[in-house]
């Protein structure tokens, strides 16, 4: 069983990254999709930022995955 599903996950990472540089998607793991929103988020930018793309990433966007809702955002 794959850890994420881009249908079926609750929350979306859209890295926006330097001019040249390719945005990167990301998606919520399936186990969490009982968390709440915050709790999801927080995982993800605690991966994100031990991760390669962290140099490269000028903001992050958190969108909720089926309203395609902006949940939150943060600029580095």
């Amino acid at each position: 069983m794959p850890i994420f599903n881009k249908q079926s996950a609750r929350i979306k990472l859209v890295i926006l990254t330097k001019p040249g540089e390719k945005n990167i998607t990301w998606y919520s793991l399936e186990k969490d999709q009982n968390k709440p929103d915050r709790t999801i988020i927080d995982g993800m930018k605690r991966r994100f930022e031990n991760s390669s793309y962290a140099t490269k990433a000028q903001v992050l966007q958190f969108y909720d995955n089926s309203s395609k809702q902006l949940i939150a955002e943060y600029k580095s």
